[in-house]
């Protein structure tokens, strides 16, 4: 879902208020009862939660987004700062039948690695988010060609309760092959080839770190370099939670004809 473009209309909450349902298909989406209106904010959110998203008559052929963005300056544009881990990022696939109800569940975070879901247009660049410094919302919308369709847009403010314990700095462990580096981007910077090997990282928190990478293709448990030469990034980051501050880092690895992992 990543990397794709999932936004291709001007949107913002005046466009939302001022949507009507059309009586044909009498569409609604709404959280823990709370009509996407714009005007309905989501209270007391936690540091991460995951929100039900109640979806009422839906039509065939219609696929959804769901997804947590900083609201921009000017409401009538497009989000280009959104939630980009794994949970962060929810996707209702379109069916050949009419849906009377149906539910999306997403994961909303305070903080986030924020980047623009619809990255053919200008915008902010990729980086951390704090939404309890930063007015964000969560956003529902058409997917295909409905992107562009603002009946199906839905918008609702989040508001996160303020932290009351510091809360510690978080690590990241890589495994590659037979190597373990620890922290990551210690220094220490083993080979890859383009065949795979294994490859986890795991973070001091317990959470999940979100991965992405440049110059080498990472798998189910595996990693493999593009070309025979240079080297690989990998980035990590996690969403932080109760106990732990979010995490962006990065592991440099080597690209060679020989692995020595």
């Amino acid at each position: 879902m990543k990397k794709k473009l999932i936004w291709s209309a001007v949107i913002g909450l005046a466009v939302v208020a001022a949507a009507p349902a059309l009586a044909a298909t009498p569409y609604n989406a709404s959280i823990a009862g709370q009509p996407g209106s714009g005007r309905s904010p989501l209270v007391n959110l936690v540091q991460s939660s995951t929100q039900t998203i109640d979806v009422v008559n839906l039509p065939a052929n219609v696929g959804l987004y769901a997804l947590h963005c900083v609201l921009p300056a000017d409401p009538r544009q497009a989000p280009t700062q959104c939630d980009d881990s794994a949970t962060g990022l929810a996707y209702l696939t379109a069916t050949p039948t009419d849906r009377a109800t149906v539910q999306i569940p997403i994961k909303v975070n305070a903080e986030f690695f924020g980047t623009n879901p619809n990255p053919t247009s200008s915008g902010s660049a990729a980086g951390p988010v704090n939404c309890r410094m930063s007015a964000c919302a969560v956003y529902v919308l058409g997917a295909g060609k409905e992107s562009a369709n603002p009946q199906y847009i839905r918008v609702w403010p989040t508001q996160f309760t303020p932290l009351t314990t510091p809360r510690k700095a978080d690590a990241a462990t890589v495994s590659i092959g037979s190597a373990t580096i620890s922290p990551a981007n210690s220094g220490t910077k083993p080979t890859i080839s383009m065949k795979p090997v294994k490859f986890s990282v795991t973070l001091a928190s317990g959470l999940t770190p979100t991965l992405s990478s440049q110059d080498c293709t990472l798998g189910s448990g595996t990693i493999a370099a593009i070309s025979t030469s240079g080297t690989c990034t990998v980035q990590i980051t996690s969403t932080g939670g109760k106990y732990f501050l979010p995490i962006v880092t990065t592991q440099v690895i080597k690209i060679g004809t020989k692995a020595t992992v």
